[in-house]
């Protein structure tokens, strides 16, 4: 019983790929804008769960919110004042994040593309 325990948490580890740990930075742009808006999240990952902050930067920072990997995918949640940010991003490569970041208020709704960058943190060879 302990051997199908072990083999089963060893292909569940990497199934889910790389811990996702760390200090990450980047920016986003909303469709039409003409500007990039940076970003700064500090990750923890356990297992499947994802939790940490993030904002435009160290000194603003929000709580991470419903952070989840979900197959190959990074999915979590940032509440900003009137702004809801939901993010949904994919691996790219071992230090990188891209992918889709809808803005919602109750009158206003966009999208966006984000890129995202280690900076520091743990860094394992498989890729989510």
């Amino acid at each position: 019983m302990k051997n199908v325990i072990a083999v089963f948490l060893l292909f569940a580890v990497s199934v889910m790929g790389s811990d996702l740990s760390g200090t990450w930075t980047g920016s986003f742009r909303a469709e039409g804008g003409d500007h990039d808006t940076p970003q700064m999240f500090l990750l923890k990952q356990d297992g499947s769960k994802v939790t940490g902050t993030g904002g435009p930067d160290s000194q603003e920072q929000y709580p991470i919110e419903n952070g989840r990997i979900d197959g190959e995918r990074l999915k979590f949640e940032l509440t900003t004042g009137e702004w809801r940010f939901s993010y949904d991003l994919k691996q790219n490569g071992s230090d990188g994040l891209k992918g889709d970041l809808q803005l919602k208020t109750v009158n206003n709704s966009r999208n966006a593309k984000v890129s995202l960058r280690r900076l520091s943190g743990r860094n394992d060879s498989h890729v989510l």
